[in-house]
């Protein structure tokens, strides 16, 4: 099946929020069933009316297009995308952080005259 994907086909252009969609798409109940009339055969997918409730996409509540589907598991998997940089920038910030307080500890501990078995063997008496 080739649908229609091409610019000049379109209109009506409007930018997707990717989180937004992300967040839609996690709380989007997700199960495992089968047709009524194919007993052998298992699917896993949102039903229509959820989607329709969530996305407002589509002719109706009772029909999922392969397009609409697709576009949201694009927007979303951009939105987790986004998500992940922004905490892979935060752990590299804490990572940072961290190892300016371990040189600072170090240099405290060198000016105090204290050793690492010294430091070991007082945090050992504490407990």
């Amino acid at each position: 099946v080739n649908i229609t994907s091409d610019r000049n086909a379109k209109e009506g252009f409007t930018p997707v929020d990717s989180r937004e969609v992300l967040a839609k798409v996690a709380a989007l109940p997700i199960t495992e069933w089968q047709y009524k009339t194919q007993s052998g055969a298992r699917h896993i997918g949102p039903m229509a009316q959820d989607f329709r409730d969530a996305f407002s996409l589509g002719h109706d509540e009772k029909h999922i297009t392969t397009v609409d589907a697709d576009g949201i598991a694009l927007a979303a998997i951009q939105g987790l995308n986004g998500l992940m940089k922004e905490k892979d920038a935060e752990l590299d910030r804490l990572k940072d952080e961290n190892q300016a307080l371990s040189e600072r500890l170090a240099a405290i501990e060198k000016a105090l005259g204290l050793t690492g078995n010294a430091r070991a063997g007082s945090t050992a008496n504490r407990q």
